[in-house]
């Protein structure tokens, strides 16, 4: 996976991974440690792992973490799949298929194909290409995506035992201890020429310029497309029908069709937090990752506060219509499904570092959405900047 330079971006700060070596009298790959905690190295710091052990049998996490400590770090991680196989040739053919599928979806510069200098591939996809965000859920949304390919393209070289939250990952460039051949990244025209030119073009190392990755938002359409399917599936499972049990069908309501109305400047002075942001992007031209999520679920509720949303982050240098559009689109797609896109309340926003740090709104009882109607629940939300934002028009058009 190939991270930002700019230590200004927020994913540079994914810069930590874990080591192993494939230890000979063992006849097994350990992980190293430090103490009794495991080893980091920094990304930077991969070429003189590979000298110190004579880049044979090395491996390191196909995890990137943003801090040494394995118990608080978050993972990012590329797409990836591994396609292993007795036979050789079943690898390679299923390998080429699940190329030319990727293809169709992600740019050719973000899939990565290697050989592993035995008998399987990995495909690694860009995280900044697909726009993968850092979370420890990735292994699990990682196996859904693979499960989802393997059914549609009958593949049966894909190792699933992968996807783990520890995963150890051969090194690129690096020696298979059994073999002599390199894992190397391997150009299209080679892919596509059999076995025989692959096993060839590793009997050295070939050192490979990969440049850092674009948004994508074709591929990052494909990639959350999976998502939802994956919340949606968790969603099935959730209980409703005690709910109607317990207070029968009294407790719904049909919902009204009604017309938000933004209204951004009762927003600002009701929001300490929005204006602060909104002045921070004027002055200083840049906002935090956790800020830009905050604003865009607040923000994206009609027309008018999508282009309220557009002008503040236009200010930011790293501005990126394309991307933006993309994270509106998907808090929206989200919402609609019901498997999240909520507005943020003042405590996530507050314990995020992006809220005024001070709260007088009161609670409200929430309400669930089930099929057509809403069911009012004794729980109680916890109050959102969401509520200075909008006005509720009715259809004949007074506010509500």
């Amino acid at each position: 996976m190939i991270i930002p330079k700019d230590p200004n971006k927020f994913l540079s700060s994914w810069k930590y991974l874990e080591t192993a070596k494939y230890i000979t009298n063992l006849d097994r790959v350990i992980r190293q440690k430090n103490g009794d905690d495991p080893l980091f190295i920094q990304v930077d710091d991969i070429e003189k792992f590979r000298d110190e052990n004579n880049n044979t049998g090395l491996y390191t996490s196909i995890w990137y973490y943003n801090s040494t400590d394995i118990n608080e770090a978050i993972r990012l991680g590329s797409l990836y799949f591994d396609l292993d196989n007795k036979d050789s040739d079943i690898a390679y053919n299923e390998c080429v298929s699940l190329y030319e599928y990727l293809l169709k979806f992600i740019p050719e510069l973000s899939i990565l194909v290697y050989f592993t200098g035995k008998k399987g591939f990995h495909i690694e996809c860009e995280a900044i290409s697909l726009g993968i965000n850092p979370s420890n859920n990735l292994p699990n949304i990682f196996r859904f995506i693979a499960s989802s390919i393997k059914e549609k393209l009958k593949l049966e070289s894909l190792d699933f035992s992968v996807y783990d939250a520890r995963r150890m990952w051969r090194l690129e460039g690096s020696m298979h201890q059994a073999t002599g051949l390199y894992k190397n990244l391997i150009p299209p025209d080679i892919l596509l020429s059999g076995m025989d030119a692959i096993k060839y073009f590793c009997r050295e190392r070939v050192i490979s310029i990969i440049p850092e990755p674009e948004f994508n938002a074709k591929a990052n359409q494909w990639f959350r497309d999976f998502t939802y399917d994956m919340e949606i599936e968790k969603e099935k499972s959730k209980d409703f029908i005690g709910y109607f049990n317990k207070y029968g069908s009294t407790a719904f309501k049909q919902i009204e069709t009604k017309h938000k109305e933004f209204t951004p400047d009762r927003l600002l002075d009701g929001c300490k937090a929005v204006a602060r942001l909104r002045q921070q992007a004027i002055e200083k031209k840049y906002l935090e990752h956790e800020a830009r999520l905050f604003l865009c679920s607040i923000l994206t509720y009609n027309e008018d506060s999508i282009k309220f949303l557009h002008s503040i982050l236009s200010n930011c240098e790293d501005y990126n219509v394309e991307k933006t559009n993309s994270h509106i689109n998907d808090w929206i797609k989200r919402r609609e499904l019901g498997i999240g896109g909520r507005p943020y309340t003042c405590e996530r926003a507050n314990s995020a570092g992006v809220g005024c740090g001070e709260c007088s709104l009161e609670k409200r009882n929430k309400w669930i959405k089930i099929g057509d109607r809403y069911v009012e629940t004794q729980e109680q939300s916890s109050p959102s900047p969401i509520r200075f934002g909008y006005k509720i028009v009715d259809k004949g058009g007074e506010h509500a």
